[in-house]
């Protein structure tokens, strides 16, 4: 009997170390795949929420640039930057292409771009380097002539993320965020 009992536990830890070892190989398989979806999902969200950040930047500067040039129009002519002078505004009709939905405008070639007028600066109140954007916030004004005969300004805001890109010839968007926002002006 003392015989038996040596050969019956050596030959069961042989078949059992194989089938523990392949056991102990699945769970680690297992655990890193889940570890890798953690990950994965960990830095989706990352990228979400950057996102987010990026778009509302982009929103605030618009914002500041609209505010900002309705200020400017609201001044006196004199008193104006000089991007902004009532020499400069061009007068579109209600039914015409807008002049701020042309590309030359915001490329600075016709249009309305003679009111091309950039936000300063010091307008842009950041607490963080990192968070002012590459592309200053812009805006343009035109004079619409409205069917009763009164005037209105159009003002046409646009800011940009930090991250923002766009093809120098076409000024279209390649990377980043850019928000339009636009308001209309009656001055008495």
């Amino acid at each position: 009997m003392n015989n038996f009992y040596p050969r019956f536990c050596m030959s069961r830890r042989r078949r059992q170390g194989g089938v523990s070892l392949i056991i102990v190989l699945i769970m680690v398989v297992i655990i890193g795949l889940t570890s890798a979806a953690a990950i994965r999902n960990a830095t989706s969200d990352e990228r979400v929420t950057n996102n987010m950040r990026m778009q509302s930047l982009a929103q605030q500067y618009a914002e500041a640039a609209l505010r900002y040039c309705e200020a400017e129009l609201a001044k006196a002519d004199a008193a104006r930057v000089a991007t902004l002078q009532e020499a400069n505004i061009v007068t579109t009709a209600f039914e015409a292409d807008p002049a701020w939905n042309r590309t030359d405008t915001w490329l600075g070639g016709g249009g309305a771009s003679a009111t091309l007028t950039v936000l300063p600066e010091l307008q842009i109140k950041s607490s963080n380097s990192a968070f002012k954007p590459s592309t200053l916030p812009q805006c343009v004004a035109e004079k619409q002539a409205l069917k009763d005969t009164n005037i209105v300004y159009v003002i046409t805001a646009r800011g940009f993320s930090p991250d923002y890109t766009a093809n120098a010839g076409t000024g279209k968007t390649t990377g980043g965020s850019v928000v339009w926002l636009q308001s209309t002006l009656a001055l008495n």
